[in-house]
């Protein structure tokens, strides 16, 4: 199969979602719906000129690339979005090796910034920010002025002055002006015919201004001037409130050792060159002094994004790379390390946007210690998904919390050693299969659990209904081969490879190795099959066909109930 997604068009997205609701009660087949505003603990707080319904969301990353993801997220409860970095370099002159994401304890990755093209992106998230905006209404989730999209851009002020780094920044702090928010707007418009309780007049108030804050985010080894250049570039010209990420090597090596050996993940290995080559702490203090002067002048609001990932050594064949990048809970330890320095250098007075190692156990926790907002990754790419996040909300209705408080030095130093947790054994000896060693035919789950479906990032696999029971279906175009879906599945396959694929057309059917069938008509009643390498053709409806029964019916379950899977 290609690694390339196909962006899903926004009239497609409608489809899909509007069909969805109607036919399942669920949104990118997500059931556990967050509802703000009720009678629980949390209020809207307070964030850079806007307001958030819950202080968590998707960490910019799998989870904020595509507008899908971000549909998902805000249904479960996420209520800040950080969208995934953008840079110059972009679709298909970006190189990452797949599989890329490997998530079974804690987190690891070796891709960086957006696979899209940087006007790719752009589009995804003017969708996205429509789609939320036609979810909150009409299912009643919450404000429509609820959340927040934050960009982020990286890594060298070279490329984020560039002409399509600023024609994507520009374009986030005002869409009216562009061809793809006019198209959505018409779309939704016209979409509302089969809405309930979306009305025109609400379609007609939604803000063009997307984004009004950035977070920046810096290579590692990027030196400190060129950081301090960037981050006064984005306030002073470009007049963004700003959060600067800053990355888990601030404390220096002996403090990063000694946290992870003390917690027992001495296998996780690691040089003294990348603590030597990135921002040293006596820069660092001085320079956020400088920034928040700079931004408080300005009217804007500083604060810094803790932490980045963590690069470690790729030692077992974890990944298909020389070095990797680790997050989840053995990132927290680091990240509250540094999140607990800055906030006794500053008596508190330094916002803190926080992850690394976030989940439904720790999250009121963390937030009553001063962080806020809270985004996640490495959590939601693990059995449930994007439903976790609806636990997390929920865990911080319950602690109740208000008004957000500031960051608190002591407590931080104490969560970093206690939050963690020990390694265990069930770590020692990973490593993750080769593509050769899947087998190449398994269309068909003996036992659906659902799990593929749940932590796929992109919701490119489904669990669908076939008579009286369920099948997981894998969509090829909205897969990108993160491999994440391979590390959870009990009858040990990888989904994205060996299960039956639904493609968008013969030509993309024609560019995968997968068993699968796709339309080829335009009335989608003909489809073409292809099974363990042999081809064949299916009618709808047909009494003698060459395709197996239990792949007929999938096709005509597909064909019949659910056809905006087959989105053009």
């Amino acid at each position: 199969m290609s690694d390339r997604m196909h962006c899903i068009p926004f009239r497609s997205l409608l489809d899909w979602v509007l069909g969805e609701w109607e036919e399942s009660g669920s949104v990118f087949g997500c059931k556990k719906l967050y509802r703000a505003g009720g009678d629980g603990g949390l209020r809207p707080a307070p964030f850079m000129g806007r307001f958030l319904e819950t202080p968590i969301g998707p960490a910019a990353g799998p989870n904020t690339q595509l507008a899908q993801n971000i549909a998902a997220s805000y249904v479960c409860g996420g209520r800040m979005f950080e969208l995934k970095t953008v840079q110059i370099i972009d679709g298909e002159d970006l190189h990452v090796s797949k599989p890329c994401i490997l998530a079974e304890d804690e987190g690891y990755n070796c891709e960086w910034s957006t696979e899209l093209t940087v006007q790719q992106a752009f589009e995804e998230y003017i969708k996205a920010w429509f789609l939320l905006h036609l979810l909150a209404k009409e299912l009643s989730l919450g404000r429509q002025d609820g959340f927040v999209f934050n960009m982020s851009v990286g890594y060298d002020l070279a490329g984020i002055k560039s002409e399509k780094i600023d024609r994507f920044i520009e374009g986030l702090k005002d869409a009216s002006g562009t061809e793809i928010w006019q198209k959505c707007r018409a779309e939704l418009l016209e979409a509302l015919p089969r809405c309930k309780y979306l009305t025109a007049a609400d379609v007609e108030a939604i803000s063009p201004n997307v984004c009004s804050s950035i977070t920046l985010s810096t290579m590692h080894g990027c030196p400190a001037g060129e950081i301090e250049g960037i981050a006064s570039y984005l306030m002073e010209v470009k007049g963004l409130n700003l959060y600067l990420k800053c990355n888990p090597t601030l404390l220096g090596y002996e403090y990063a050792r000694k946290a992870l050996d003390d917690l027992g993940f001495t296998d996780i290995s690691f040089g003294r060159e990348q603590f030597e080559s990135d921002l040293q702490y006596a820069d660092a203090v001085p320079m956020l002094g400088r920034l928040r002067e700079k931004a408080a002048a300005l009217g804007l609001a500083f604060g810094v994004k803790l932490t980045n990932t963590f690069p470690v050594q790729v030692l077992r064949g974890e990944l298909p790379d020389e070095a990797m990048y680790m997050s989840g809970r053995t990132l927290l330890p680091l990240s509250l390390g540094v999140a607990a320095a800055l906030t006794r250098e500053f008596d508190g007075e330094l916002p803190i946007s926080y992850c690394g190692g976030a989940n439904a156990q720790n999250m009121a926790e963390l937030y009553a210690a001063g962080l806020m907002p809270i985004t996640v990754c490495t959590d939601i790419l693990k059995p449930g998904g994007y439903h976790r996040l609806n636990s997390m909300a929920l865990a911080l209705e319950k602690a109740a919390i208000n008004p957000p408080p500031k960051p608190d030095a002591e407590t931080l130093e104490r969560l970093a050693k206690t939050l963690c947790g020990p390694a265990g054994a069930v770590r020692n000896g990973r490593k993750r299969k080769s593509k050769a060693e899947f087998d190449e035919f398994a269309p068909l789950c003996k036992t659906v659990c659902g799990s593929c479906a749940t932590l796929c990032p992109n919701r490119a696999n489904v669990v669908i209904p076939v008579e009286g029971r369920t099948q997981m279906l894998h969509i090829d175009g909205m897969c990108n081969e993160c491999g994440n879906c391979a590390s959870f599945c009990p009858e040990k396959h990888a989904p994205y490879l060996e299960k039956l694929t639904l493609f968008c057309s013969a030509a993309e059917m024609a560019e995968s190795r997968n068993s699968g069938f796709a339309p080829v008509n335009a009335e989608k009643t003909k489809f073409a099959v292809r099974l363990a390498g042999e081809s064949c053709e299916y009618e709808l409806g047909a009494a003698n066909s060459a395709v197996p029964a239990e792949i007929a019916e999938v096709i005509e379950v597909v064909a019949k109930r659910f056809p905006w899977l087959m989105y053009d």
